[in-house]
């Protein structure tokens, strides 16, 4: 179980990481007080993480006052990204090659892509390609994440912020200075 606290305590993340076998489900929720920039908001998400340490399924779930959508990603067979969106449409998204869910607001998601690339084990470098969405719209974009490591940090987490991460040994995240840090 993780969680993680913003610096002004008004978004709370909290993830139960289960393994099965060489895989592993995670069932989490953000949650956040309202800010100028957003509405209150919660975000339920439920994610399948095969035993390469890629995601093969994310579902999510946005609830504010006025509303609540939620949307699935599922990867198929042959590596490509369905999408089911709230009006039942069934599509494809993102392009061949592409493995990782970057989540706004989400310290548990870029913890998965930490750890699948192997940047908390050595320094190092990566660039991937990563279903980007938006936590409030649920909008699903493809975007790229340069991510670098050295012996402290994790450096360029996300598609929609630059920063740097404190990981543990295993990859999770233990702090962003100035933004969250874990409980």
């Amino acid at each position: 179980m993780y969680t993680w606290i913003s610096e002004t305590g008004r978004v709370i993340e909290q993830v139960r990481v289960v393994p099965r076998g060489d895989s592993a489900r995670a069932r989490g929720r953000i949650v956040s007080a309202a800010h100028p920039e957003h509405a209150a908001f919660t975000v339920e998400y439920d994610a399948e993480i095969g035993s390469n340490r890629a995601l093969r399924r994310v579902g999510l779930t946005v609830s504010t006052e006025e509303y609540e959508r939620s949307i699935d990603l599922a990867c198929d067979d042959e590596g490509s990204w369905l999408l089911d969106d709230p009006s039942g449409t069934r599509s494809r998204v993102g392009g061949d090659g592409v493995v990782d869910v970057d989540v706004t607001h989400s310290l548990f998601f870029a913890s998965v892509m930490i750890r699948r690339l192997g940047l908390h084990a050595q320094p190092g470098s990566a660039e991937t390609r990563v279903l980007s969405v938006d936590f409030m719209a649920l909008d699903v974009t493809e975007d790229t994440v340069t991510m670098s490591s050295d012996d402290e940090q994790v450096h360029g987490i996300t598609a929609t912020a630059s920063t740097s991460a404190t990981v543990d040994t295993d990859g999770m995240i233990i702090d962003v200075p100035g933004l969250s840090r874990r409980a």
